[in-house]
């Protein structure tokens, strides 16, 4: 009789730092080994990936960089380099690029040279990024450009594009740092306070037999954690301004645990450095942005989704830069992800219209508060009248996410809905185009476009759309099928003929498809 092994226990590693656990090698072997394909269905990334968060960051940047040149009118003469951490998909900044070159256009900045970096550490997403169609018009304009980038090495940020490293001698400006859904998937250590004592938790990680192959762990989610306890005494990094942070923890929290984001901490140390001082950075991620969020916590736990993730202690970021001299604005406590801003020493005095911005799009209507809307309409989409579905497209920026999502209630509702509305939504679908991101195995909106102009029946539209929807979805029996009937209705029968006959080569049983054939051809024979 063979042995049942499936839920013996392999012990992959023992009371070790969380910072030097395993764990870390495998989560940069999962995106490494997964590209672009990570966001496809595995890793959430919609809430710091929408037009929305991009209108809120675009508008802190560009208030940061008027702020700076009315204190220095030379700024114009460098570049201003904004770098993203962690790319990721690239449709964020597809979005943020688009928003900040409409904005230099509409405020009169478009002498100011702005270079918006895509990083990450995999080459798979590079290449990916290099070639995509939405981001081509911006990398022919100089705009952006890329670099492969450890956050969690010393190694320096070069410029694939321009061939340029950035130093003391390219960073003359401020260098403005992204950093979405990043933080919570680098390391952090991990500690407990209990009656006024501090305790590092050391890390055993086991996992199923079953789930290991060559000695290594094949699915994340399939491990176990266990925490020892180990007290800490004196200084646990000799750096005062990280130990000063937890010997405020050690005094002022009671019975807790909680997570140190120290791979974080370490990149932002490399990047002020590198940007001599001159550091400033926008966050949303998951985490904790107040003392109180801290208390009577659990052992942490990890989010798996493909990868996996971490709350991020953005408390704990704050104080580090307030204690190297600088500053920060956390979004106050709310459900949903936190919004942070953090800047050094040198721009503490000189960012009035930042704080305007700040005040308006991280403690405003944050993006922790659009996506609580977001999530409320997509419960109810199917209850509402096209009038409140046009006002939320709108208000969401002509999102595609979203209206894919909305797209069939959309087309129910066009035939009892008043020609205001209707010829609203019409005329503003360009923009919904214009935000199309293309993404492996994702739903194509220029098809639905086309199928919303097809139904209120300006073919003229719908036939451009389905055109430039074949670009991404190929060779598929309802777009020929379509194409064929928009033709038709425009008088060009015989592209139509052509079109039916190539959807009926999708699908030969289509009894309807031949009968158009049939009808068609009879016509133009006729005509002839």
């Amino acid at each position: 009789m063979k042995q049942d092994t499936s839920e013996r226990k392999i012990v992959i590693e023992q009371n070790k730092r969380f910072s030097q656990s395993c764990l870390w090698r495998m989560q940069r072997e999962y995106f490494d080994k997964e590209g672009i394909n990570a966001w496809v269905n595995q890793v959430p990334f919609y809430i710091t990936s929408n037009p929305y968060i991009a209108k809120c960051y675009a508008e802190i940047v560009m208030s940061f960089i008027r702020d700076t040149i009315k204190t220095n009118p030379e700024a114009k003469k460098n570049p201003f380099y904004i770098l993203e951490l962690g790319t990721g998909s690239g449709r964020f900044s597809y979005y943020v690029l688009k928003t900040i070159a409409e904005l230099q256009k509409s405020l009169g900045l478009e002498d100011v040279s702005i270079c918006y970096i895509m990083s990450d550490f995999t080459k798979h997403n590079i290449q990916y990024y290099e070639t995509h169609p939405a981001l081509i018009p911006f990398i022919e304009k100089g705009m952006v450009d890329f670099a492969l980038y450890d956050m969690e090495t010393e190694r320096p940020i070069t410029l694939l594009k321009k061939n340029i490293r950035l130093g003391t001698d390219t960073l003359v400006n401020p260098l403005i740092v992204f950093a979405n859904y990043i933080f919570d998937t680098i390391s952090h250590d991990s500690f407990a306070v209990h009656d006024g004592k501090l305790y590092e938790l050391l890390l055993t990680i086991s996992t199923p037999e079953n789930n290991m192959h060559d000695n290594k762990a094949v699915e994340m989610d399939k491990l176990s954690i266990d925490y020892g306890v180990h007290e800490v005494k004196g200084s646990y990094y000799n750096d005062p301004h990280l130990d000063s942070i937890l010997d405020l923890y050690k005094t002022s929290l009671n019975d807790t645990s909680f997570l140190f984001p120290i791979g974080s901490i370490h990149a932002i140390k490399l990047l002020k450095k590198l940007a001599q001082n001159k550091l400033f950075i926008i966050s949303s991620d998951k985490g904790y942005s107040a003392m109180e969020q801290l208390e009577n916590l659990g052992h942490p736990t990890l989010s798996f989704h493909g990868s996996f993730s971490m709350m991020v202690n953005f408390h704990a970021i704050a104080t580090y830069f307030k204690n190297s001299g600088g500053d920060y604005f956390l979004q106050t406590p709310r459900k949903g992800i936190k919004t942070s801003v953090f800047y050094t020493e040198a721009l503490a005095h000189t960012m009035p219209e930042t704080r305007v911005a700040i005040e308006k799009y991280v403690e405003g209507l944050s993006p922790a508060d659009y996506f609580t809307l977001h999530r409320r309409m997509s419960d109810a989409f199917q209850e509402c009248s096209l009038d409140t579905i046009a006002a939320h497209l709108n208000f969401t920026g002509w999102d595609p996410h979203i209206y894919l999502k909305l797209a069939s209630r959309v087309n129910s509702l066009v035939g009892e809905s008043d020609a205001d509305t209707v010829n609203f939504i019409a005329n503003n679908l360009h923009k919904m185009a214009a935000n199309y991101y293309y993404m492996p195995k994702s739903d194509c909106v220029l098809f639905e476009i086309a199928v919303y102009f097809h139904s209120i029946k300006r073919y003229d539209d719908a036939l451009k759309y389905y055109l430039e929807a074949k670009k991404f979805v190929g060779e598929q029996f309802g777009l020929y099928y379509n194409l064929a009937l928009c033709q038709h209705h425009l008088g060009h029968n015989a592209d139509a003929l052509e079109n039916f006959k190539q959807a009926l080569k999708q699908d030969e049983n289509s009894k309807e498809t031949q009968e158009w054939v049939t009808y068609i051809e009879k016509a133009l024979a006729e005509k002839s």
